[in-house]
């Protein structure tokens, strides 16, 4: 019987203990008053401005990503491919379209 109860003890005091910790981290991160001036919405109108200026980057170098638009459809490029398959240009590989492409 004295060993039940002090293990019962013991496991509530356990609990007791763990609500207390988990009590103490409910604060972090502290607050941080907000000392800025501009409203969100300027903020998100600033960004886009920046990012169509150019001043913004994308990218691991610092360099926005330029893309050359596309002078082919989808069903043209799958066209194309088919025939490559076809012809035997396309080696299957690891990143074979084979693989992901059915049609």
């Amino acid at each position: 019987m004295t060993k039940t109860f002090f293990s019962a003890a013991i496991l509530s005091l356990s609990f007791l203990g763990a609500s207390a910790v988990q009590a103490q981290e409910l604060g972090y991160p502290p607050e941080v008053a907000q000392t800025s001036q501009v409203s969100a919405e300027q903020v998100r109108a600033e960004a886009v401005a920046a990012r169509q200026a150019g001043e913004i980057f994308d990218g691991e170098q610092d360099q926005t990503a330029h893309f050359a638009p596309a002078s082919l459809t989808r069903a043209q490029v799958q066209a194309e491919l088919r025939q490559a398959r076809a012809a035997g240009d396309v080696q299957p590989g690891e990143q074979d379209p084979a693989l992901v492409f059915q049609g």
